[in-house]
């Protein structure tokens, strides 16, 4: 299921393949999924394994337990958002709370590479 191959091509002449051109396929579809990524799998989830779904008696999407194996990991998706919104630098999150958020978690993280790189004896004169 979900199997077909994707490609799409950026204005930069790179290519995204496979999982990451359906997540891009997403993000451009749904914009709100850009600023969280439980509903970003959600949208993922009901585009390309819709087949799998079905609703119960309050109107509510499921999945069959012995279904959840056929789903591709929540990390894959995440990672696949990340490299679309942080290295490409596209369609990023529309709620500008997350946009600070993001950019402060990305700051600390360079900030711990920084003082991790400055600490290492190797890099000392």
């Amino acid at each position: 299921m979900a199997k077909d191959k994707q490609i799409i091509t950026l204005a930069t002449g790179e290519q995204l393949k496979g999982r990451a051109a359906k997540v891009y396929t997403v993000l451009e579809e749904r914009p709100r999924a850009r600023n969280n990524d439980w509903t970003l799998m959600a949208c993922y989830i009901l585009k390309y394994y819709s087949k799998l779904l079905f609703t119960d008696a309050d109107g509510d999407w499921c999945i069959k337990l012995k279904n959840l194996k056929l789903l591709c990991s929540w990390q894959s998706i995440r990672l696949a958002r990340q490299i679309i919104q942080n290295v490409h630098g596209l369609l990023v999150p529309t709620d500008p709370k997350v946009m600070r958020v993001r950019k402060i978690k990305e700051k600390n993280i360079k900030d711990a590479e920084w003082r991790e790189a400055v600490s290492n004896p190797m890099y000392k004169n």
